[in-house]
């Protein structure tokens, strides 16, 4: 009798233990809050409040990055800082991480986000308003996560600085122009306003350039707060020799006036921060009616050749057909004008082919040529070599596949220099 009591008890405290395995362990914890696709659940009566961090759904394409509640794209733990010397980099529309996360598989090492927050209209809203660096902020914060260095363009429109100009309409870019907010199709989280000429006060906007330098440059003196990598290089303004169109206009002046954009943004920086490089504005192209404009520019300001440390150059329409990002022609015009800096190619296109492999092919090609030709970093302007738009203010949509072969080439690309 007393056998088939401790065989009973052995069965129920068996029974016991299997419930608790298959309720705790298999089951999960009870009266707990549960992470579940990104979000937390409750599962029974916790009694611990909703868990609001900690719970992030992981990419499938990646496997290297979380996105938060807001959206924002973050790697699962933060990147080192890539080296500087680093050759490549992007042009970045989005700001969400998506970008950061690419360059970092492709191998590159730079963003260039565009047009990017820092727009004075976007920093400070009216004369006597102070500056908003909550756009800024955030955008260097996720670059240092991915361990990115950053080229920043500087944007000198503000609407209630250019509504103060003589004759401000003329400096109005067209209703159709792709980076009023009213138009954007990408997605961007930043604008460039509808005036585009130097600033009326140029006072204001070289206390603006002196802040905004100061904040990024890593001195311990008036710093973001948790800034780890300082921002070292700065671009006056993007394509000024871009002569007005429809839907794409960054500048309603000319030569002269670049001149002393030129000069005044370059003075600032170094205000600020004598140790930062700054780049010129990059000539659209390289046939004559872009590198015409920046012989007019050392034309009538030979001092102008002082006020760039880095020499700008981009290929997108690839105008003259070569196989170089422009690089061998536009070092032949720097040495003519007796310039002898380091070039950089900041928007890099080698597209437009019949299919992914051709594109490759000639962006391999024109990588190596222009690296041989002097250029000491080049920002790639396109993410899927599988693109075939004409129309860039269109919005893309890459397939999973083409992202992931994309990955893959681009990487042997920067491998392989």
């Amino acid at each position: 009798m007393k056998k088939k009591m401790y065989i009973i008890i052995a069965v129920l405290v068996a029974l016991v233990v299997v419930s608790a395995i298959l309720r705790f362990v298999v089951g999960g914890p009870e009266d707990d809050w549960i992470c579940e696709n990104g979000g937390w659940v409750k599962h029974g009566n916790p009694s611990a409040v909703k868990p609001t961090t900690g719970c992030t759904t992981t990419n499938e394409n990646t496997n290297k990055k979380n996105s938060n509640n807001d959206g924002i794209v973050m790697p699962t733990e933060e990147l080192t800082q890539v080296a500087l010397t680093n050759k490549f980099g992007w042009l970045g529309a989005s700001e969400d991480g998506t970008d950061m996360d690419f360059i970092r598989q492709s191998g590159g090492g730079w963003m260039r986000p565009h047009p990017g927050p820092f727009v004075w209209d976007m920093i400070q809203s009216s004369e006597s308003a102070s500056y908003d660096y909550t756009n800024m902020d955030q955008l260097v914060a996720l670059a240092e996560s991915y361990g990115l260095n950053l080229l920043i363009t500087i944007w000198p429109y503000a609407e209630w600085d250019q509504a103060k100009r003589i004759h401000v309409t003329n400096c109005a870019v067209s209703a159709d122009d792709e980076f009023l907010p009213t138009n954007d199709e990408k997605g961007r989280p930043s604008y460039l306003p509808l005036h585009r000429c130097n600033p009326n006060d140029w006072t204001a906007y070289e206390r603006l350039v002196v802040a905004v330098v100061e904040r990024y440059d890593g001195d311990g003196n008036d710093d973001m707060p948790g800034l780890r990598y300082p921002i070292k290089y700065w671009e006056a303004m993007n394509e000024p020799d871009l002569e007005g169109g429809t839907t794409l206009d960054f500048y309603k002046q000319g030569p002269v006036e670049y001149a002393e954009l030129l000069k005044r943004t370059y003075q600032a920086v170094k205000q600020a921060d004598s140790t930062a490089s700054v780049v010129i504005a990059a000539a659209a192209g390289s046939d004559d009616r872009f590198l015409d404009f920046y012989h007019s520019v050392f034309s009538v300001m030979p001092a102008a050749k002082e006020y760039f440390d880095i020499a700008n150059i981009h290929c997108i329409s690839n105008d003259k057909n070569v196989l170089d990002f422009n690089v061998g022609d536009y070092k032949t015009f720097l040495t003519e004008q007796g310039i002898n800096k380091p070039i950089w190619v900041t928007e890099a296109e080698q597209m437009g082919q019949e299919s992914a492999e051709k594109n490759i092919e000639q962006t391999q090609t024109s990588v190596s040529n222009a690296i041989a030709n002097g250029a000491q970093k080049i920002f790639f302007t396109r993410y899927d070599f599988s693109d075939t738009r004409t129309d860039m203010s269109k919005p893309q949509e890459p397939t999973e596949n083409s992202i992931e072969e994309s990955i893959e080439a681009y990487t042997e690309i920067t491998s392989g220099t």
